[in-house]
């Protein structure tokens, strides 16, 4: 009794509150029924207008009553509640909402599309969920598997462990002194779920032959509160929301369930149909165009979108490179124009450019956030590339949208501030060349700053911007709310700017020194330029470099999600490694055995 007492009371106190809310709610005025028979604590009477006055109407206690029912953050914040803040409300999102006229939608149907049509690696919101290579069977690995089939949890009770296929599916898998115990129930865990995905993609009606009672249990985690989630292909197959409408939260639908038996583990794995096992193919990622999965291709060709003009046109198929460079373009004119601001008067305080670097970064992730994600840098790109699934065959767009947008911005800040570098370099006190071209570029600014220390001034900021970087774009963490993330990158940078500037600049990105490097270089400032080799093991070497290892301490400290390379096995990573290399041959006309090149 003591048991049942206990596993009931979470849900009756969910019911009570879900009865209280709709309670408040129906006692709330409202204009429509202010004229109705019966009057409320909160109506009005008809033919009576209430007045907005400074008086508030005492209750027989003598207190004044509040406007709004004394709550704990807890309860306003369903128990969601962290030092982040609370989640946005559908309320607060249909504040925010627009005036959107009748009929506009019918001329500009990419208005009325989903938000989330297609996946953005963006640093304005949280990153994508994707599957990848590493994460899908091959149709090899598949037959393999099917002509010696294995038990659920066989490894595991090879090892002589008692366990439930069902909680290893899950993921409950306790630690062990013994690795290879361990082991042995993460592979059994994976090749379920593996199973179960495809055993989804042949049906093609999101079907999929479960173990356990998960598969009608899971809710899926929605992509903002307050919304239900749609039945959308995952790794693991996710339930459905009760048809009868009720709104029962999660965590009700949980207890509910809790009573539910387990289904029996079946003795025999089920052989595949080869007619479906044919149809496979179009799923093996040999078979695909570059690096896009099949079901992220399929968004993409159901993407609509307002081609109204020519140029319309050519700017849907790069509106992505257009933005990126767009946005690094007032990223730099505000960042270099900053930079010239305290050097030519040289009376400002040096902290100003902090300030202007983390600004425009922000102002330029509002800008294409949306977008092109607002990478901003070639390490930043390459980084969601290796990590989140980040189409490579996007990559060279985004890179030389990056460099344009940084050569194009230091031409324009150069011919904005032409007359008074002039009037600087003649008239001003202890005026050098020197002092320009650290307004352009970063570089070693003491001569007792080593290689060494130059090195690891940017890999050590590199890390720590890709770490912050990726923890806000992880839903599963604390990410802040809509339209801050660009603010609080924004601080970062600024932070980065104050913390690291001193040796080198701070650099931390390829592009914001290498475009405005050759822009001094076709201005004629090319005698100091690269000479010194900082350029390269500086922003080049030490931000690539301290990216992919920020990358990989923030997944192998945290991160969950499986389309990381460190969070499924190394095998995978170099089968998909093959496959891409092979591909790679196939465009070149490299054939597999000489590796000469074929005439065509």
């Amino acid at each position: 009794m003591a048991d049942a007492r206990e596993s009931a009371r979470p849900r009756a106190r969910s019911e009570a509150t879900r009865l209280r809310d709709e309670e408040r709610l129906q006692s709330r005025p409202s204009p429509a029924r202010s004229g109705g028979g019966r009057r409320t604590s909160g109506s009005i009477p008809e033919g009576l207008r209430r007045r907005s006055t400074g008086l508030t109407p005492r209750s027989r206690s003598g207190r004044v009553p509040s406007l709004s029912s004394r709550t704990t953050p807890a309860e306003r914040t369903q128990g969601n509640f962290t030092l982040a803040g609370p989640e946005e409300t559908p309320q607060l999102r249909t504040a925010h909402e627009p005036f959107v006229q009748p009929g506009y939608g019918d001329l500009n149907p990419e208005y009325e599309q989903p938000p989330n049509a297609k996946p953005v690696w963006s640093l304005a919101k949280p990153l994508p969920r994707v599957v990848r290579p590493g994460m899908v069977p091959t149709k090899e690995e598949l037959l393999k598997n099917w002509e010696k089939p294995q038990l659920p949890a066989e490894q595991s009770q090879q090892q002589g462990l008692n366990v439930d296929p069902n909680e290893l599916e899950d993921g409950r898998i306790e630690k062990s002194a013994d690795p290879r115990k361990m082991a042995a129930q993460v592979d059994d865990a994976r090749q379920q779920r593996e199973n179960n995905f495809v055993n989804k993609l042949l049906a093609g009606d999101g079907t999929t032959t479960r173990l356990s009672r998960t598969a009608s249990s899971r809710i899926r985690r929605p992509s903002a509160p307050g919304e239900v989630a749609s039945d959308q292909l995952s790794a693991v197959p996710e339930g459905e929301a009760h048809s009868d409408g009720s709104g029962e939260h999660p965590d009700d639908l949980q207890h509910d369930l809790s009573d539910e038996p387990l289904q029996a583990v079946p003795e025999e794995i089920p052989e595949p149909d080869p007619e479906q096992l044919a149809d496979f193919n179009e799923f093996d990622q040999a078979a695909l165009p570059e690096d896009l999965h099949p079901l992220i291709q399929d968004l993409v060709e159901e993407e609509v979108h307002n081609n109204h003009t020519v140029w319309s046109v050519i700017r849907t198929h790069h509106r992505e490179a257009l933005a990126e460079s767009l946005a690094v373009f007032i990223q730099l004119t505000v960042g270099l124009s900053a930079d010239l601001s305290v050097t030519l008067p040289n009376t400002t305080n040096p902290n100003t450019t902090a300030w202007a670097w983390g600004f425009a970064a922000m102002m330029a992730i509002y800008i294409s956030g949306g977008v092109s994600g607002a990478h901003l840098n070639p390490t930043i790109t390459c980084m969601l590339w290796f990590y989140r699934g980040f189409p490579n065959r996007k990559m060279p767009e985004y890179f030389a949208a990056q460099f344009i947008g940084a050569f194009v911005a230091a031409l324009a800040v150069y011919g904005l501030y032409y007359d008074s570098i002039q009037q600087y370099l003649t008239f001003g006190t202890n005026a050098s060349t020197t002092s320009i071209i650290n307004s352009f570029v970063t570089s070693q600014r003491n001569p007792w700053i080593g290689p060494a220390t130059a090195f690891f001034n940017e890999f050590l900021g590199t890390v720590v911007l890709t770490v912050t970087v990726l923890a806000l774009g992880d839903d599963q963490n604390a990410p802040p709310g809509a339209g801050m993330n660009a603010l609080v990158v924004g601080l970062v940078v600024y932070c980065l700017s104050i913390t690291f500037s001193y040796q080198t600049g701070a650099a931390l990105n390829p592009s914001r020194d290498f475009g405005p490097r050759l822009a001094l270089l076709a201005l004629g400032y090319g005698s100091d330029l690269f000479t010194n080799p900082y350029w390269f093991y500086g922003p080049w070497a030490g931000s690539f470099c301290g990216s992919f290892i920020g990358a990989f301490l923030y997944d192998f400290f945290i991160f969950t999600g499986g389309e990381s390379p460190v969070n499924y096995p190394w095998e995978r990573t170099q089968r998909a490694m093959r496959k891409s290399k092979m591909k790679w041959k196939k465009r070149l006309r490299f054939t597999k055995e000489e590796g000469e090149k074929v005439p065509v």
